[in-house]
This record gives structure tokens, sequence and C-alpha cells, in this order.
């Protein structure tokens, strides 16, 4: 079971003379309450980095001065901050196709899209301003965009969403292991949950088995590569 730390959703406690909570919670309150579980947590252990928090995720970080990185990392927090302009583009996108009639869906999208744009901005705080990257991922927003716009309904529509917040989830995993610096590990760390459970969201949303999208243990499987997807 996923034990994502300080999750920024439903209070775990009732107060004082509150009526008691449903005997089965539902789907999508349990959903959000998980993050990537054991593999967050273990690549925060082997890096020395805390995870804080979705909502600490969500912030754009300090402004403190930027930290001198070494060329691998700078090229890391590029290609991360590429690709949450990226998953902004696309997750936009698919809020406004048509196929996506629910209402209560299509907020969460523009939520979770707000997500990645706080991301990319919090990667940014660890570059230079001549060295972030403001553009999207082109390769990526291309590639997911058109799967999205070609979605005929919106289980497929979400589906792609679902593929992509995987793909992301996936890469921050993998880069969190390859950081040199700590301060490039806590950052990429901090943001791992959160598309994390944005993931377990929306694969709740489309009522496919648990075990199909939250697995016990996440992997690099599907890792987006900057050799795939270049910045430029």
């Amino acid at each position: 079971m996923s034990m994502s730390p300080d999750p920024a959703v439903d209070p775990a406690g009732e107060p004082t003379g509150a009526a008691p909570a449903p005997a089965s919670p539902s789907r999508r309150s349990f959903v959000r309450t998980v993050g990537l579980g054991a593999a967050a947590l273990g690549a925060a252990t082997a890096t020395g980095a805390a995870l804080t928090g979705v909502v600490s995720a969500q912030a754009a970080g300090d402004t403190s001065e930027v930290p001198e990185l070494s060329d691998p990392d700078v090229e890391i927090v590029r290609f991360l901050q590429s690709i949450s302009l990226a998953a902004e583009e696309i997750l936009l996108s698919a809020v406004d196709n048509p196929q996506l009639t629910d209402s209560a869906q299509s907020e969460e999208l523009r939520t979770f899209a707000k997500h990645h744009a706080d991301h990319a901005e919090r990667f940014g705080t660890l570059l230079p301003e001549d060295e972030q990257v403001t553009d999207p991922n082109p390769t990526l927003t291309t590639s997911s965009t058109s799967a999205v716009d070609e979605a005929t309904d919106a289980t497929l529509l979400l589906g792609q969403v679902l593929e992509l917040e995987e793909q992301l989830a996936a890469t921050m995993l993998a880069s969190v292991t390859e950081a040199e610096s700590f301060l490039v590990a806590r950052a990429i760390a901090a943001v791992l949950p959160v598309v994390s459970q944005q993931a377990a969201a929306i694969g709740g949303d489309l009522g496919a088995p648990i075990d199909t999208w939250l697995p016990a243990f996440g992997t690099t499987d599907g890792a987006l590569t900057p050799a795939q997807f270049p910045i430029s």
C-alpha cells in the first residue's frame, strides 16, 4: 500500500462529534491519498531528499541564490523543465477536447496542468535565467497532443493522459537516481509523488482495476529521455 506522506487531500481524522466516515471510501477519495509509495520514499532515502508533500511540491520553490550545478545536472533540470511545460500544454489540450464532457474531470485536468506549470517553475529556480527552458518539449508536445486531439471518446482521452502521467513519474524516478546535487535530487523527489498521485487519480477515474494503474513499486519503464525527446 502506498505511503505518501502528508497528502494534501482528505484529512485522515474526523473532528470530535463528527458523523462516522463511510465504511468504504470512494475510489476518487482513495486515489487522491496515494503517491508512488515505497519507490518514491526509497528514492528519497537513497538521495537524502525529503518528500515534503503535495502542497510543497506544487510551490514554485524558494527564491534563494541559484546554485552552481554540474553540467549533467543542468541537463537533467533543463530536460525536466521542458517536459513539465509540455505536460501543462498537453493537459490543457485535453481539457479543450469536446469528448471530455464531465466538468469534474475537466477541472481535475486543469488543476493537474497547473501543477505541471508549477513543477517547471520549480525546476527553473535551479538554473540561471539564461539557461532556463521557456518552450515546451517539442517532440513530446507534438506526439502527445496529437494523440489527445485524436481521441474519439473520453475513455481514450483519459487513457492518453494516464500514459503521459505514468511516463512523467517514471522519468522523475529515473532522474532522481542520476542527479549529482542534493538540491536537484530534492526538487525531483518533491515532484515525483505529485505526478504519481495524478496518474493514480486518472486511473481511478477510468474505473480500471487498481492493480493495473497502482503498482506496489514504481519503475522506470517508459521513462522519457533527452535522446528521444530533445529540448529543441
